[in-house]
């Protein structure tokens, strides 16, 4: 009858019959560790989270679980492989297998952690007016994501087997980064174009604006460039160093429009008449609820080439542009009936010439 130590000692694949025995061993008590210690957190953290009227819990705890039962099974794992006694060619690889496992379940706990502040950054523009959170988010959230992974690779490289000495490569990035930033000046001041806009919020998405020669809709804003429709449906890409250099006129930030233009009546119009044409003009514009009634003007301001003008300055409640070149055809149509009534012609470009009689002709 064989004995149990001679079994035990015997050796498959070269790995003794103990070494395996032990490696299961471990490997079973790891998954019985982690469905306890899952199980309990669950029900500890459940009882918290009740007690608590926030979302933030639940999404802590949903972050927390699957990151954390991963590596519960890679600890186990590592050290039920430990207990095999490898060869230290192979140890090393798996010791590289482990650290890249164990820095991807990090990337992953921190890519949950980035999905919460997201979303309570997402949640949070909603409150705003302004459209461009909602843009810069996407850009902050793939910034953070970047970041970390750098990190994370960073991390992996100065581990073994890479051993690779990261304040060499830093400084090598230095010297190389000194000489990226001279051939990206124009990128850097997009960048920083970029954060102006972020920060002094001069227009929003949808807005109409104009900057230097480039005047349309704002569809889309980058890091590096900001991206306009024009009214004949052209799309421009405008770098976003322009919005440092060049004033931006934003047309939707306009409270309301203005109306201005001189009206030119005949020479032959009375004096009363003209007193008469103001007023209505002036009643006019007091009794229409689409005029701003805190400022504006009616007055006979000049004598000109042709006409007596008629000074008209006001302004309509709504911004939009069509609405306004309604309102504004309204109000000529009503100035015209109004000239009508009191019988007072539109003077148009004219010359009156005089000829003097001929003395001593036959």
């Amino acid at each position: 009858m064989i004995a149990i130590s001679e079994i035990l000692n015997q050796s498959l694949f070269g790995i003794s019959v103990k070494k395996l025995g032990l490696f299961f061993t471990i490997i079973l008590l790891t998954f019985i560790i982690k469905s306890i210690f899952m199980y309990t957190l669950s029900q500890k953290l459940t009882v918290l989270v009740k007690k608590t009227k926030t979302e933030l819990d639940d999404q802590v705890l949903s972050a927390i679980k699957s990151p954390l039962g991963y590596l519960i099974l890679l600890q186990g794992f590592y050290l039920a492989i430990q207990s095999l006694q490898l060869s230290e060619n192979i140890w090393n690889f798996v010791y590289a297998i482990y650290i890249l496992a164990f820095s991807f379940i990090i990337l992953f706990f921190l890519f949950k952690i980035i999905d919460i502040i997201a979303y309570y950054l997402y949640r949070e523009a909603k409150k705003t007016d302004s459209t461009l959170d909602d843009q810069l988010i996407p850009l902050l959230v793939k910034s953070l994501r970047i970041l970390v992974v750098t990190l994370g690779i960073l991390f992996i490289l100065q581990n073994k087997p890479f051993d690779y000495n990261i304040t060499s490569l830093l400084a090598g990035l230095g010297i190389g980064g000194l000489a990226f930033a001279l051939a990206a000046q124009n990128t850097v001041s997009n960048l920083f174009g970029s954060i102006t806009i972020f920060s002094d919020k001069p227009f929003q998405l949808g807005d109409w604006i104009s900057v230097g020669e480039i005047e349309g809709t704002v569809e889309e804003v980058g890091f590096r460039t900001t991206r306009v429709r024009q009214f004949d449906q052209a799309l421009v890409t405008v770098p976003n160093s322009q919005f440092i250099n060049t004033g931006i006129i934003n047309y939707s930030a306009m409270k309301k429009r203005r109306i201005n233009f001189n009206l030119g009546i005949t020479y032959g119009t009375s004096t009363g008449k003209i007193e008469e044409a103001v007023a209505g003009i002036k009643k006019i514009i007091e009794e229409d609820e689409k005029f701003d009634h805190s400022f504006y003007m009616v007055r006979f301001t000049e004598f000109g080439a042709y006409s007596l003008n008629i000074f008209i300055y006001c302004f309509t409640k709504t911004t939009d542009w069509a609405e306004s070149l309604a309102i504004r055809e309204e109000l000529n149509l009503k100035i015209m009936r109004l000239l009508e009534e009191l019988g007072i012609e539109i003077a148009f470009p004219s010359q009156t010439i005089y000829l003097k009689g001929i003395k001593g002709g036959n």
